[in-house]
């Protein structure tokens, strides 16, 4: 194990919570949740770590410092709700997944059984008590913080924690209590599976990807018997998927991956699933057209998927408690050259920025670099607008989309839907925040790649040397 993956592993320390429901359990009782608001903020806050002496830096050292609002987080308001939801989440699907019980280990000897013979059951039921856990949909326009905001939220819960024992009993395993990745922008089931895989070895330091990557004729039904395999092997409490607004391009495809398979996957085994997309992402959640052409519009999954809480994402008004902040954590007044800015130069900045946060962040730091380099004072709004017309000429257009002639008011629908369509994307569909070339842009990001692979096999196909993720302990 790589010392990165060291460092998110914690020993389990047992204790009661007040809920006698969530106790004799190793997997709720390793958990602790913070209950005040002011613990919690004071965790996800990153103010910049600006320097006692920074006036008497020089010009490049100075630049170094501006260089770390990149790290800068402001809490969004949705964040501390979002953390408690996130942990009951977590602790109530463990109910249902105690470790110690019969019922729940012939169960999981069942998933291990599923995916040694590569079948995969959609109807796969774990839960006595609900017929899938509950799901959480994390939605807004783009560059509202969305992402950051799940995954920084997520990071206050401890990601492994390691069992010995419990109560005298043996129980040597890892915990992995949440696993956060993007939706793959394939039509690929596999490229799904593969997107988990990569997750849960960055973690883990598991070799699922490459494994997998290498039993490509294999069956889209034994992928996904293995991705549950995995999921209860390692007592996965919760699931995060991004940006599945991907789903919508390949909607019309009969194989590729969509709400109804998370949820088969994931929910219905009793792990609950929090999903982050655009507002495009949303017409997923309409009704769909049942199986059977004579009867009425199929609501039970799009029901489920949204049985819980939806959080929504959106620009912050001016003179809003959110901006206020957020303008603060980007203008601290030892970085201000001559003073704390003017409320004429706020409202220029938010006037530019249209409150959001993706936007604040470059348009801030860009704006403090140009002062350094030009000498004039942070309040000079003439080289806010320069620093703004040379660097945000490539999305101007939608960001247009959104500003008020009343910058206390929100846009309307159609505007955030302007704003949308008319931001520049790159190959996978992505905004583009900084200005670059086409062929910048078009270029893809180093990251593990899904490879072409077919999307069906056959028994023929196996590779029985392969057998690491079949190995399923049946108990302890």
């Amino acid at each position: 194990m790589t010392q990165t993956n060291l460092n998110k592993v914690m020993q389990a320390v047992y204790s009661k919570h007040p809920d006698p429901v969530l106790n004799g359990n190793p997997l709720t009782e390793a958990l602790t949740v913070m209950l005040k608001r002011e613990e919690v903020i004071k965790k996800l806050h990153k103010p910049h770590p600006t320097a006692n002496d920074f006036t008497e830096f020089q010009s490049f050292y100075k630049k170094t410092q501006i260089n770390h609002f990149r790290k800068v987080v402001s809490p969004h308001p949705h964040s501390f709700y979002m953390y408690h939801k996130f942990m009951e989440l977590i602790l109530c699907g463990y109910v249902d997944r105690n470790p110690f019980e019969p019922n729940y280990l012939n169960q999981r000897t069942t998933i291990g059984e599923n995916a040694i013979e590569g079948v995969y059951d959609d109807n796969l039921n774990l839960s006595f008590s609900i017929s899938s856990a509950p799901s959480c949909v994390v939605t807004g326009i783009s560059g509202t913080s969305k992402t950051t905001t799940v995954r920084s939220v997520l990071s206050l819960i401890p990601q492994v924690i390691e069992h010995e024992s419990f109560h005298g009993e043996p129980f040597q395993t890892k915990q992995l209590t949440y696993v956060s990745f993007d939706c793959a922008a394939s039509k690929s089931p596999k490229a799904l599976a593969l997107s988990f895989f990569a997750a849960v070895d960055a973690v883990l330091n598991t070799q699922y990807f490459k494994t997998w990557e290498k039993r490509s004729k294999e069956s889209v039904e034994r992928f996904y018997a293995n991705m549950q395999l995995v999921a209860t092997k390692h007592h996965i409490g919760l699931i995060h998927i991004d940006e599945v607004q991907f789903f919508l391009k390949h909607i019309t495809s009969s194989d590729s991956p969509n709400l109804t398979v998370i949820e088969s996957l994931f929910n219905k085994i009793g792990i609950p699933v929090v999903l982050s997309c655009t507002l495009e992402g949303l017409e997923l959640f309409e009704p769909i057209p049942s199986k059977d052409q004579s009867k009425y519009l199929d609501m039970t999954t799009t029901r489920r998927m949204l049985d819980d809480r939806e959080f929504v994402f959106g620009t912050y008004p001016l003179d809003s408690d959110e901006f206020n902040k957020i303008f603060t954590d980007f203008f601290p007044e030892t970085i201000c050259r001559g003073g704390v800015p003017t409320d004429a130069f706020k409202a220029e900045f938010h006037r530019l920025s249209v409150g959001i946060p993706a936007i604040i962040n470059r348009l801030a730091k860009l704006h403090h670099e140009q002062v350094i380099i030009t000498k004039k004072k942070t309040d000079d709004i003439a080289i806010l607008n320069q620093v703004y017309k040379t660097q945000f000429r490539h999305i101007d257009f939608a960001l247009e989309q959104l500003r008020m002639v009343e910058q206390t008011d929100s846009p309307n629908e159609s505007q955030l839907k302007n704003y949308e369509e008319a931001l520049p994307r790159d190959n996978k569909g992505n905004a583009v925040w900084e200005n670059k070339k086409k062929d910048d842009i078009d270029k893809p990001p180093v990251v593990h790649q899904v490879p072409d692979i077919p999307e069906y096999g056959g028994p023929e196909d196996n590779n029985s040397n392969l057998i690491d993720d079949d190995n399923f302990e049946s108990g302890f």
